[in-house]
Protein backbone atom coordinates (compact mmCIF):
# COMPACT_ATOMS: atom_id res chain seq x y z
CA UNK A 1 0.00 0.00 0.00
CA UNK A 2 1.14 3.55 -0.73
CA UNK A 3 0.87 6.62 1.47
CA UNK A 4 -2.71 8.17 1.14
CA UNK A 5 -2.12 11.13 -0.19
CA UNK A 6 -4.07 14.55 1.75
CA UNK A 7 -7.64 15.54 0.10
CA UNK A 8 -6.33 19.31 -0.55
CA UNK A 9 -3.01 17.92 -2.15
CA UNK A 10 -5.56 15.40 -4.84
CA UNK A 11 -7.55 18.79 -5.30
CA UNK A 12 -3.99 20.31 -6.72
CA UNK A 13 -2.75 17.62 -8.75
CA UNK A 14 -6.45 17.32 -10.23
CA UNK A 15 -6.40 21.04 -11.33
CA UNK A 16 -2.26 21.15 -12.23
CA UNK A 17 -2.58 17.65 -14.03
CA UNK A 18 -6.28 18.92 -15.41
CA UNK A 19 -4.99 22.20 -16.84
CA UNK A 20 -4.71 19.53 -20.19
CA UNK A 21 -7.46 19.71 -20.73
CA UNK A 22 -7.84 23.64 -20.54
CA UNK A 23 -5.00 24.17 -23.31
CA UNK A 24 -6.65 21.99 -25.32
CA UNK A 25 -9.91 23.97 -25.08
CA UNK A 26 -8.34 26.83 -25.90
CA UNK A 27 -6.04 25.73 -28.11
CA UNK A 28 -9.21 24.91 -30.55
CA UNK A 29 -11.15 27.95 -29.86
CA UNK A 30 -8.46 30.30 -30.22
CA UNK A 31 -7.49 28.39 -33.45
CA UNK A 32 -11.12 28.94 -34.96
CA UNK A 33 -11.25 32.84 -33.60
CA UNK A 34 -8.14 33.50 -34.84
CA UNK A 35 -7.46 31.84 -38.19
CA UNK A 36 -10.65 34.18 -39.09
CA UNK A 37 -9.35 37.59 -37.71
CA UNK A 38 -6.06 36.71 -39.88
CA UNK A 39 -7.91 35.73 -42.66
CA UNK A 40 -7.91 39.27 -44.46
CA UNK A 41 -4.18 40.45 -42.90
CA UNK A 42 -2.40 37.18 -44.19
CA UNK A 43 -4.88 36.40 -47.34
CA UNK A 44 -5.75 32.70 -45.62
CA UNK A 45 -8.49 31.39 -47.94
CA UNK A 46 -11.03 28.26 -47.06
CA UNK A 47 -9.09 26.01 -48.37
CA UNK A 48 -5.62 27.32 -46.24
CA UNK A 49 -8.20 28.19 -42.98
CA UNK A 50 -9.15 24.47 -43.57
CA UNK A 51 -5.51 22.87 -43.56
CA UNK A 52 -4.54 24.91 -40.16
CA UNK A 53 -7.51 23.52 -38.41
CA UNK A 54 -7.18 19.91 -39.86
CA UNK A 55 -3.19 20.23 -38.82
CA UNK A 56 -4.33 21.25 -35.35
CA UNK A 57 -6.87 18.20 -35.11
CA UNK A 58 -4.56 16.00 -36.80
CA UNK A 59 -1.67 16.83 -34.12
CA UNK A 60 -3.93 16.23 -31.51
CA UNK A 61 -5.13 13.21 -32.42
CA UNK A 62 -1.14 11.66 -33.13
CA UNK A 63 0.08 13.17 -29.93
CA UNK A 64 -2.81 11.60 -28.12
CA UNK A 65 -2.02 8.01 -29.58
CA UNK A 66 1.85 8.21 -29.47
CA UNK A 67 1.55 10.07 -25.84
CA UNK A 68 -0.78 8.11 -24.49
CA UNK A 69 2.07 4.99 -25.33
CA UNK A 70 4.73 6.78 -24.04
CA UNK A 71 2.77 7.63 -20.49
CA UNK A 72 2.15 4.18 -19.95
CA UNK A 73 5.42 2.77 -20.85
CA UNK A 74 7.78 6.21 -19.44
CA UNK A 75 5.92 7.21 -16.79
CA UNK A 76 3.30 10.29 -16.57
CA UNK A 77 5.09 13.29 -15.34
CA UNK A 78 7.92 12.69 -17.80
CA UNK A 79 5.58 13.10 -20.36
CA UNK A 80 3.27 16.04 -19.66
CA UNK A 81 6.65 18.19 -18.58
CA UNK A 82 7.82 17.19 -22.31
CA UNK A 83 4.41 18.09 -23.70
CA UNK A 84 4.52 21.53 -22.36
CA UNK A 85 7.53 22.55 -23.38
CA UNK A 86 6.05 21.29 -26.66
CA UNK A 87 2.92 23.49 -26.73
CA UNK A 88 4.61 26.78 -25.43
CA UNK A 89 7.33 26.24 -28.66
CA UNK A 90 4.11 26.05 -31.16
CA UNK A 91 2.21 28.49 -28.82
CA UNK A 92 5.88 30.90 -29.59
CA UNK A 93 5.55 30.33 -33.50
CA UNK A 94 1.71 31.16 -33.83
CA UNK A 95 2.04 34.53 -31.76
CA UNK A 96 4.91 35.71 -33.80
CA UNK A 97 5.57 34.15 -37.05
CA UNK A 98 3.46 35.96 -39.81
CA UNK A 99 3.97 33.15 -42.98
CA UNK A 100 1.69 30.30 -43.59
CA UNK A 101 4.03 27.72 -42.64
CA UNK A 102 5.15 29.11 -39.64
CA UNK A 103 1.57 29.18 -38.60
CA UNK A 104 1.22 25.54 -39.95
CA UNK A 105 4.49 24.51 -37.69
CA UNK A 106 3.18 26.49 -34.70
CA UNK A 107 -0.66 24.05 -34.81
CA UNK A 108 0.93 20.87 -35.64
CA UNK A 109 3.58 21.47 -32.44
CA UNK A 110 0.51 23.15 -30.29
CA UNK A 111 -1.23 20.01 -31.43
CA UNK A 112 1.15 17.38 -30.93
CA UNK A 113 1.83 18.33 -27.49
CA UNK A 114 -1.98 19.12 -26.33
CA UNK A 115 -3.04 15.50 -27.53
CA UNK A 116 -0.02 13.95 -25.79
CA UNK A 117 -0.83 15.66 -22.45
CA UNK A 118 -4.36 14.69 -22.21
CA UNK A 119 -4.14 11.05 -21.90
CA UNK A 120 -1.29 11.34 -19.32
CA UNK A 121 -2.94 13.84 -17.19
CA UNK A 122 -6.37 12.19 -17.33
CA UNK A 123 -4.35 8.73 -16.03
CA UNK A 124 -2.65 10.72 -12.92
CA UNK A 125 -6.19 12.01 -12.07
CA UNK A 126 -7.49 8.66 -11.80
CA UNK A 127 -4.65 6.67 -10.47
CA UNK A 128 -3.92 9.33 -7.47
CA UNK A 129 -7.83 10.19 -6.43
CA UNK A 130 -9.82 8.40 -4.19
CA UNK A 131 -12.55 5.87 -5.29
CA UNK A 132 -15.31 8.54 -4.13
CA UNK A 133 -13.71 11.57 -5.50
CA UNK A 134 -12.47 9.99 -8.74
CA UNK A 135 -15.37 10.85 -10.81
CA UNK A 136 -15.68 14.43 -9.63
CA UNK A 137 -12.14 14.69 -10.25
CA UNK A 138 -12.30 13.77 -13.64
CA UNK A 139 -15.13 15.67 -14.44
CA UNK A 140 -13.23 18.58 -12.62
CA UNK A 141 -10.64 18.46 -15.71
CA UNK A 142 -14.12 19.08 -17.84
CA UNK A 143 -14.69 21.78 -16.00
CA UNK A 144 -11.27 23.40 -16.68
CA UNK A 145 -11.96 22.78 -20.37
CA UNK A 146 -14.87 24.48 -20.38
CA UNK A 147 -13.08 26.91 -18.38
CA UNK A 148 -10.40 27.56 -21.06
CA UNK A 149 -13.05 27.68 -23.59
CA UNK A 150 -14.51 30.41 -21.43
CA UNK A 151 -11.48 33.07 -21.43
CA UNK A 152 -10.85 32.77 -24.55
CA UNK A 153 -14.38 33.77 -25.63
CA UNK A 154 -13.98 36.68 -22.99
CA UNK A 155 -10.54 37.57 -24.57
CA UNK A 156 -12.28 37.27 -27.89
CA UNK A 157 -15.22 39.35 -27.03
CA UNK A 158 -12.65 41.82 -26.32
CA UNK A 159 -10.00 41.31 -29.27
CA UNK A 160 -12.78 40.66 -31.93
CA UNK A 161 -12.51 43.61 -34.29
CA UNK A 162 -8.11 43.90 -33.52
CA UNK A 163 -7.42 41.81 -36.68
CA UNK A 164 -3.82 40.58 -36.44
CA UNK A 165 -2.84 41.80 -33.08
CA UNK A 166 -6.17 40.50 -31.40
CA UNK A 167 -5.12 36.95 -32.79
CA UNK A 168 -1.67 37.54 -31.08
CA UNK A 169 -3.30 37.60 -27.99
CA UNK A 170 -5.40 34.66 -28.28
CA UNK A 171 -2.27 32.62 -28.78
CA UNK A 172 -0.43 34.39 -26.37
CA UNK A 173 -2.72 33.36 -23.68
CA UNK A 174 -2.29 29.87 -24.70
CA UNK A 175 1.84 30.56 -24.40
CA UNK A 176 1.07 32.08 -20.62
CA UNK A 177 -0.99 29.33 -19.40
CA UNK A 178 1.42 26.49 -20.24
CA UNK A 179 4.25 28.00 -18.77
CA UNK A 180 2.48 28.68 -16.04
CA UNK A 181 1.04 25.11 -16.00
CA UNK A 182 4.75 23.58 -16.67
CA UNK A 183 6.07 25.42 -13.33
CA UNK A 184 3.17 24.21 -11.22
CA UNK A 185 4.22 20.31 -12.72
CA UNK A 186 7.54 20.46 -11.53
CA UNK A 187 5.93 19.75 -8.14
CA UNK A 188 3.54 16.70 -9.01
CA UNK A 189 4.90 13.63 -8.25
CA UNK A 190 5.23 10.31 -10.63
CA UNK A 191 2.04 8.10 -10.49
CA UNK A 192 2.27 5.66 -7.52
CA UNK A 193 0.22 3.17 -8.99
CA UNK A 194 2.21 3.47 -11.99
CA UNK A 195 5.67 2.87 -10.69
CA UNK A 196 4.15 -0.37 -8.41
CA UNK A 197 2.45 -1.50 -11.83
CA UNK A 198 5.71 -0.71 -14.22
CA UNK A 199 7.99 -2.84 -11.39
CA UNK A 200 5.75 -5.62 -11.05
CA UNK A 201 5.97 -6.07 -15.01
CA UNK A 202 9.78 -5.77 -15.68
CA UNK A 203 10.15 -7.79 -12.38
CA UNK A 204 7.65 -10.44 -13.77
CA UNK A 205 8.76 -10.32 -17.67
CA UNK A 206 10.85 -13.49 -18.19
CA UNK A 207 8.52 -15.65 -17.01
CA UNK A 208 5.64 -14.13 -18.93
CA UNK A 209 3.87 -15.86 -21.91
CA UNK A 210 3.92 -14.37 -25.38
CA UNK A 211 0.11 -13.65 -24.87
CA UNK A 212 1.03 -12.17 -21.31
CA UNK A 213 3.63 -9.64 -23.21
CA UNK A 214 0.27 -8.44 -25.07
CA UNK A 215 -0.54 -6.78 -22.08
CA UNK A 216 1.26 -4.04 -22.01
CA UNK A 217 0.80 -3.44 -25.99
CA UNK A 218 -2.17 -1.87 -27.78
CA UNK A 219 -3.14 -5.18 -29.59
CA UNK A 220 -4.45 -6.06 -26.08
CA UNK A 221 -7.18 -3.28 -26.13
CA UNK A 222 -8.75 -6.02 -29.29
CA UNK A 223 -8.80 -8.68 -27.55
CA UNK A 224 -11.60 -9.73 -24.49
CA UNK A 225 -12.18 -8.36 -22.07
CA UNK A 226 -11.17 -4.85 -23.06
CA UNK A 227 -12.28 -4.61 -26.94
CA UNK A 228 -16.08 -3.65 -26.13
CA UNK A 229 -15.62 -1.15 -24.13
CA UNK A 230 -12.70 0.18 -26.28
CA UNK A 231 -14.68 0.38 -29.73
CA UNK A 232 -17.55 1.48 -28.03
CA UNK A 233 -15.67 4.23 -26.53
CA UNK A 234 -13.90 5.11 -30.13
CA UNK A 235 -16.65 5.17 -31.90
CA UNK A 236 -18.76 7.19 -29.42
CA UNK A 237 -16.18 10.03 -28.94
CA UNK A 238 -15.24 9.96 -32.96
CA UNK A 239 -18.92 10.61 -33.92
CA UNK A 240 -19.68 13.35 -31.05
CA UNK A 241 -16.45 15.01 -31.07
CA UNK A 242 -17.28 15.62 -34.82
CA UNK A 243 -19.85 18.13 -34.06
CA UNK A 244 -17.76 19.49 -30.94
CA UNK A 245 -14.72 20.57 -33.26
CA UNK A 246 -16.85 21.90 -36.00
CA UNK A 247 -18.49 24.52 -33.07
CA UNK A 248 -15.30 24.72 -31.29
CA UNK A 249 -13.24 25.49 -34.89
CA UNK A 250 -15.78 26.39 -37.28
CA UNK A 251 -18.18 28.59 -35.03
CA UNK A 252 -16.99 31.89 -35.64
CA UNK A 253 -17.23 30.86 -39.31
CA UNK A 254 -20.31 30.01 -39.23
CA UNK A 255 -21.87 32.86 -37.79
CA UNK A 256 -19.69 35.43 -39.98
CA UNK A 257 -19.69 33.42 -43.16
CA UNK A 258 -22.96 31.49 -43.45
CA UNK A 259 -25.31 33.59 -41.04
CA UNK A 260 -23.93 37.16 -41.94
CA UNK A 261 -23.08 37.74 -38.40
CA UNK A 262 -19.94 38.95 -36.59
CA UNK A 263 -16.96 37.68 -34.37
CA UNK A 264 -18.21 39.37 -31.07
CA UNK A 265 -22.12 38.02 -31.64
CA UNK A 266 -20.71 34.18 -31.77
CA UNK A 267 -17.96 34.91 -28.89
CA UNK A 268 -20.76 36.84 -26.85
CA UNK A 269 -23.37 34.06 -27.45
CA UNK A 270 -21.30 31.07 -26.89
CA UNK A 271 -19.37 33.00 -23.69
CA UNK A 272 -22.90 33.01 -22.03
CA UNK A 273 -24.34 29.03 -23.16
CA UNK A 274 -20.53 28.06 -21.76
CA UNK A 275 -20.99 29.80 -18.60
CA UNK A 276 -23.79 28.09 -18.12
CA UNK A 277 -22.45 24.97 -19.59
CA UNK A 278 -19.74 24.97 -16.54
CA UNK A 279 -22.24 25.56 -13.77
CA UNK A 280 -23.80 22.24 -14.93
CA UNK A 281 -20.38 20.41 -14.93
CA UNK A 282 -20.68 20.93 -11.32
CA UNK A 283 -24.04 18.71 -11.37
CA UNK A 284 -22.42 16.47 -13.16
CA UNK A 285 -19.62 16.36 -10.66
CA UNK A 286 -21.96 15.59 -7.95
CA UNK A 287 -24.35 12.99 -9.98
CA UNK A 288 -21.44 10.89 -12.16
CA UNK A 289 -20.69 8.81 -8.92
CA UNK A 290 -24.78 7.97 -8.50
CA UNK A 291 -27.18 5.82 -10.37
CA UNK A 292 -28.46 8.56 -11.83
CA UNK A 293 -25.37 9.26 -14.25
CA UNK A 294 -26.92 7.15 -17.00
CA UNK A 295 -30.55 9.89 -16.78
CA UNK A 296 -28.30 12.66 -16.82
CA UNK A 297 -26.60 10.86 -19.63
CA UNK A 298 -29.92 10.16 -21.59
CA UNK A 299 -31.11 13.85 -21.09
CA UNK A 300 -27.67 15.26 -22.42
CA UNK A 301 -27.46 12.82 -25.43
CA UNK A 302 -31.77 14.58 -26.20
CA UNK A 303 -30.12 18.02 -26.08
CA UNK A 304 -27.14 17.16 -28.75
CA UNK A 305 -29.30 15.22 -31.12
CA UNK A 306 -31.81 17.83 -30.77
CA UNK A 307 -29.03 20.87 -31.49
CA UNK A 308 -27.90 19.60 -34.36
CA UNK A 309 -31.44 19.19 -36.26
CA UNK A 310 -32.53 22.67 -34.93
CA UNK A 311 -30.26 24.38 -38.45
CA UNK A 312 -30.91 21.18 -40.08
CA UNK A 313 -34.60 21.94 -40.14
CA UNK A 314 -34.43 25.83 -40.14
CA UNK A 315 -31.43 26.68 -42.36
CA UNK A 316 -28.22 28.22 -40.71
CA UNK A 317 -29.57 31.49 -39.32
CA UNK A 318 -28.15 33.53 -36.37
CA UNK A 319 -31.43 32.70 -34.04
CA UNK A 320 -30.84 29.18 -35.12
CA UNK A 321 -26.98 28.83 -34.33
CA UNK A 322 -27.91 30.43 -30.78
CA UNK A 323 -29.93 27.66 -30.31
CA UNK A 324 -27.45 24.75 -31.16
CA UNK A 325 -24.85 26.48 -29.43
CA UNK A 326 -26.95 26.60 -26.22
CA UNK A 327 -28.26 23.22 -26.86
CA UNK A 328 -24.92 21.31 -27.86
CA UNK A 329 -23.06 23.41 -25.06
CA UNK A 330 -24.84 22.20 -22.42
CA UNK A 331 -26.08 18.27 -23.55
CA UNK A 332 -22.62 17.79 -23.70
CA UNK A 333 -21.83 18.39 -20.06
CA UNK A 334 -23.79 14.97 -19.72
CA UNK A 335 -23.06 13.24 -23.06
CA UNK A 336 -19.69 14.57 -24.51
CA UNK A 337 -16.17 14.32 -23.70
CA UNK A 338 -16.67 14.48 -19.53
CA UNK A 339 -18.02 11.24 -19.63
CA UNK A 340 -16.01 9.61 -21.95
CA UNK A 341 -13.13 10.71 -19.84
CA UNK A 342 -14.72 8.77 -16.99
CA UNK A 343 -15.79 5.63 -18.80
CA UNK A 344 -12.27 5.31 -19.91
CA UNK A 345 -10.66 5.03 -16.92
CA UNK A 346 -12.77 2.79 -15.19
CA UNK A 347 -12.88 0.22 -18.25
CA UNK A 348 -8.94 -0.31 -18.26
CA UNK A 349 -5.82 -1.10 -16.05
CA UNK A 350 -2.93 1.01 -15.12
CA UNK A 351 -0.47 -0.15 -17.64
CA UNK A 352 -3.07 0.52 -20.58
CA UNK A 353 -5.07 3.62 -19.09
CA UNK A 354 -3.19 5.80 -20.91
CA UNK A 355 -2.66 4.04 -24.20
CA UNK A 356 -6.31 2.78 -24.03
CA UNK A 357 -7.20 7.14 -23.45
CA UNK A 358 -4.49 7.96 -26.39
CA UNK A 359 -6.39 5.61 -29.14
CA UNK A 360 -9.17 6.57 -28.31
CA UNK A 361 -8.63 10.57 -28.27
CA UNK A 362 -6.45 9.68 -31.39
CA UNK A 363 -9.25 7.85 -33.48
CA UNK A 364 -11.63 10.42 -32.77
CA UNK A 365 -9.31 13.55 -33.70
CA UNK A 366 -8.64 11.77 -37.20
CA UNK A 367 -11.87 11.69 -37.94
CA UNK A 368 -12.22 15.45 -37.25
CA UNK A 369 -9.67 16.57 -39.01
CA UNK A 370 -10.55 14.82 -41.72
CA UNK A 371 -14.12 16.56 -41.54
CA UNK A 372 -12.53 19.92 -40.93
CA UNK A 373 -10.24 19.86 -43.95
CA UNK A 374 -13.51 19.84 -46.09
CA UNK A 375 -15.72 22.12 -43.64
CA UNK A 376 -15.64 25.54 -45.09
CA UNK A 377 -16.15 23.44 -49.00
CA UNK A 378 -18.99 22.09 -47.34
CA UNK A 379 -20.86 24.62 -46.15
CA UNK A 380 -19.94 27.37 -48.71
CA UNK A 381 -21.52 24.66 -51.02
CA UNK A 382 -24.74 23.58 -48.79
CA UNK A 383 -24.52 24.05 -45.11
CA UNK A 384 -27.61 21.96 -44.26
CA UNK A 385 -25.50 18.54 -45.55
CA UNK A 386 -23.21 19.45 -42.92
CA UNK A 387 -25.63 19.81 -39.93
CA UNK A 388 -27.40 16.48 -41.33
CA UNK A 389 -23.98 13.98 -40.72
CA UNK A 390 -23.79 15.92 -37.64
CA UNK A 391 -27.41 15.04 -36.42
CA UNK A 392 -26.67 11.62 -37.53
CA UNK A 393 -23.35 10.54 -36.21
CA UNK A 394 -24.76 12.18 -32.74
CA UNK A 395 -27.44 9.64 -32.78
CA UNK A 396 -25.85 6.59 -33.49
CA UNK A 397 -22.63 7.56 -30.93
CA UNK A 398 -25.18 7.84 -27.74
CA UNK A 399 -27.78 5.14 -28.90
CA UNK A 400 -24.18 2.96 -28.97
CA UNK A 401 -22.74 4.44 -25.55
CA UNK A 402 -25.99 3.64 -23.63
CA UNK A 403 -26.14 0.06 -24.80
CA UNK A 404 -23.06 -0.78 -23.47
CA UNK A 405 -22.20 1.22 -20.25
CA UNK A 406 -26.01 1.46 -19.16
CA UNK A 407 -25.37 -2.58 -18.37
CA UNK A 408 -21.77 -2.00 -16.79
CA UNK A 409 -21.79 -2.98 -13.17
CA UNK A 410 -18.39 -3.12 -12.18
CA UNK A 411 -15.16 -1.43 -13.26
CA UNK A 412 -11.24 -2.39 -12.88
CA UNK A 413 -10.07 0.80 -11.51
CA UNK A 414 -12.44 0.11 -8.63
CA UNK A 415 -11.11 -3.37 -8.32
CA UNK A 416 -7.54 -2.37 -8.40
CA UNK A 417 -8.46 0.10 -5.73
CA UNK A 418 -10.10 -2.65 -3.72
CA UNK A 419 -6.58 -4.65 -4.31
CA UNK A 420 -4.89 -1.96 -2.60
CA UNK A 421 -7.22 -1.51 0.20
CA UNK A 422 -7.36 -5.38 1.00
CA UNK A 423 -5.17 -6.73 3.97
CA UNK A 424 -2.06 -8.45 3.07
CA UNK A 425 -2.28 -12.16 3.68
CA UNK A 426 0.76 -14.64 3.47
CA UNK A 427 1.20 -16.87 1.52
CA UNK A 428 2.14 -20.50 3.30
CA UNK A 429 5.62 -20.53 1.95
CA UNK A 430 6.27 -16.63 3.27
CA UNK A 431 4.62 -17.72 6.59
CA UNK A 432 7.41 -20.15 7.15
CA UNK A 433 9.90 -18.30 6.11
CA UNK A 434 9.13 -15.77 8.61
CA UNK A 435 8.30 -17.73 10.94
Amino acid sequence: MTQPIPTRRMWWIALIAGMASYIDAAAMTSSGTALVLLKDTLALTPETIGVLSSALTFSVALGALVGGRLGDLLGRKTVFLATMVMIALGAVLLVFVEVFPGLLAGMILVGLGAGADLPVSLATIAEMARAGLRGSMIGFSHLLWKIGSMVVLGLATIVGGMGQLGAQILFGHILVITVLTLVGRLSVPESARWRAERLAERADASSRSDAALGWSTLRTLLQPPFVTYFLALAVFYTLMNLGSNTVSQYGAYLYTEVADSTVQVYSTVKLITMFLGALLVLVFMKVVATRWRMAWFVAGAVCTVVAMCVPLAFGPQVWTLHVMMFLWLVGTVFAGEGIMKIWTQESFPTLLRSSAQGAIIAIARFGSAALALVTPIVLANGPRALFALLAGACLVAVVLAFAVFSRQRTTVIDEEAADDEAPFVPSSDEARARG
